[in-house]
């Protein structure tokens, strides 16, 4: 169990997970997707699992200790959570730094113009995991930023009942880029 950072009151601990669980999940809710196979093969992958595999390698993520935590409170708590830092979302959301809380993008660009995220909205899963690091106080997402910016703009008044869950691993160190990568 990991020691969560008091501002994310609503997570509560269920279980240990491995990564290739957390990849599995992440591969059936992504992998069948047409706007990421263009994207990838665009990158010069073969697959979606070699291109997810090289754009979470800077972290690591097979030597970490995974934790499996459900968001009781998600419309609380994940508007407090850093966005991903990829390329992308560090050059139009983050001003060149490394990531950012979702509440402090919602009113970008790259949010309101993104198609996906109302999409998301519109037809919320009724479960799904996000996936992230414990880095200092901070929890910063490595999978899932657009539905956690769906969650994290929610309309108060639109009733919210799925359940969001969350793997995360401690991670030490400087928040890594990840992803923006292509095969060479």
């Amino acid at each position: 169990m990991l020691t969560i950072p008091k501002q994310y009151a609503s997570l509560r601990f269920l279980r240990p997970i491995d990564w290739d669980e957390i990849f599995a999940d992440w591969r059936e809710n992504e992998a069948g997707q047409a706007t990421w196979k263009e994207h990838w093969e665009k990158r010069g992958f073969a697959s979606w699992d070699e291109w997810r595999k090289a754009y979470v390698a800077p972290i690591g993520p097979e030597k970490l200790e995974w934790f499996l935590y459900v968001i009781d409170n998600p419309l609380q708590d994940v508007p407090l959570f850093f966005g991903v830092p990829s390329r992308a979302w560090i050059e139009g959301a983050y001003d060149g730094s490394q990531t950012k809380q979702l509440k402090d993008i919602l009113h970008l660009p790259i949010v309101m113009e993104n198609e996906k995220i109302p999409a998301i909205r519109k037809n919320f899963p009724p479960t799904t995991m996000l996936t992230g690091l414990v880095i200092g106080d901070k929890i910063v997402l490595g999978e899932g930023m657009h539905r956690a910016v769906a969650l994290a703009s929610w309309d108060p008044q639109i009733p919210f009942n799925s359940q969001v869950t969350i793997a995360l691993a401690s991670f030490t160190g400087d928040i890594p880029a990840i992803g923006g990568n292509r095969k060479e």
